[in-house]
């Protein structure tokens, strides 16, 4: 009886660590929709208001979600540390910061804090447009990522349990 449990619970397990894997990659897709939709909300409010750097920000952090609006947040909040910190080195460490991105997003992103408070509205606004852009390429790419190889933790998980199993009866 205590081996066919420890059996079931091998078995969950395994698939566990697919289940968890696959959505990894999934929230990671999720993560760089979040960011997408933020950088657009951020080229929208600069096209009709043209806000300035920090009530741009604290704008984003309120009405954005996820890693954009803990992004936002964090440069909203840093922009009273400029004497100590330029906008772009701040940009680059919070950025950073923002694991569920992934390397490719935050290589997508880094470039963006050498634009925003620096140039006028319209090249902001072409400097969202652009990264908004790369950043749903990426996230069309994760995406499908996601499908592909989620299927494949899954499995790899359910058969690595199934395995454990027959190997340990």
């Amino acid at each position: 009886m205590i081996r066919l449990i420890g059996a079931a619970l091998v078995a969950a397990g395994g698939a566990w660590l697919g289940l968890r894997a696959a959505d990894g990659l999934r929230r990671r897709a999720v993560a760089l929709r979040q960011m997408e939709a933020g950088l657009a909300l951020l080229e929208q409010e600069l096209e009709l208001s043209a806000s300035p750097l920090p009530r741009l920000m604290a704008w984003g952090a309120g009405h954005s979600q996820g890693p954009a609006a803990e992004l936002f947040r964090g440069c909203a909040q840093g922009l009273d540390r400029l004497d100590r910190e330029s906008f772009s080195a701040l940009w680059r460490r919070l950025t950073a910061e923002r694991e569920e991105l992934g390397v490719e997003g935050q290589a997508v992103l880094l470039p963006l804090g050498d634009t925003l408070g620096r140039c006028d509205a319209r090249r902001q606004r072409e400097a969202l447009s652009a990264t908004r852009r790369r950043l749903e390429e990426l996230a069309v790419r994760q995406e499908a990522d996601s499908r592909r190889q989620g299927r494949a933790y899954q499995a790899l998980g359910l058969s690595g349990g199934a395995f454990l199993v027959i190997l340990l009866l």
